[in-house]
């Protein structure tokens, strides 16, 4: 359990929060919710109208949400354009009274960004969520190849669409590409009973 250099109940706290944000170039931006700037792990925090945070309960603790105005010398174009993907974000809780007490509280990185009115709210993804992600290949029926992609081998300037199925890669004459597993048994072979066909050799089903 870390140690809290402060009092976190008391009824007369000097506590504030503070946030950090560091882009994938390095650049960084500090922003608090208390009424006068805070110097924060080196960075410069500025007082920032509306910010808030929230966190979520269950798996995912270390993960929420974070609610702000456009205050981040950032226009709202640069921010749909893409200038907050991959960002990490450090949550840190001090004394503004005594700022050698300062907490790390937790760091996340920054996922769906929503814009709403003069603000904007990002999905905030801890540390945890990474072990959600799925490495290597997806075993399925459908194609994981993205179609005209270099896997695919076909060309997209024709504006055709595939429904990533077997019988669509075959009608496209592509079936040497398929990136899928036609045959992979699925949910329907456990409730399925025993086969209509009176051969019954462990040859393959679909013969």
């Amino acid at each position: 359990m870390r140690d809290v250099p402060f009092d976190q109940n008391s009824a007369a706290t000097t506590l504030a929060r503070a946030f950090i944000l560091t882009l994938k170039n390095g650049e960084t931006f500090g922003f608090t919710n208390c009424d006068q700037p805070l110097i924060v792990d080196g960075v410069s925090c500025r007082p920032m109208q509306g910010a808030e945070s929230e966190a979520r309960s269950g798996f995912d603790p270390d993960s929420g949400a974070l609610r702000a105005v456009f205050d981040l010398d950032l226009s709202k174009e640069d921010i749909l354009g893409g200038f907050l993907d991959g960002a990490l974000l450090d949550e840190w809780r001090v004394d503004w009274a005594d700022m050698d007490k300062a907490l790390h509280v937790t760091r996340g990185r920054l996922g769906a960004i929503q814009v709403e009115g003069d603000g904007f709210e990002v999905e905030w993804l801890g540390q945890s969520t990474l072990l959600d992600r799925s490495t290597g290949r997806v075993f399925s029926r459908l194609c994981d190849a993205e179609y005209g992609d270099a896997r695919c081998g076909l060309s997209a300037e024709d504006g055709q669409s595939c429904a990533r199925t077997f019988t669509a890669c075959q009608a496209f004459g592509n079936e040497v590409n398929f990136r899928g597993f036609p045959y992979i048994v699925g949910d329907d072979v456990l409730q399925a009973g025993v086969h209509l066909t009176p051969t019954r050799n462990g040859g393959s089903r679909y013969a």
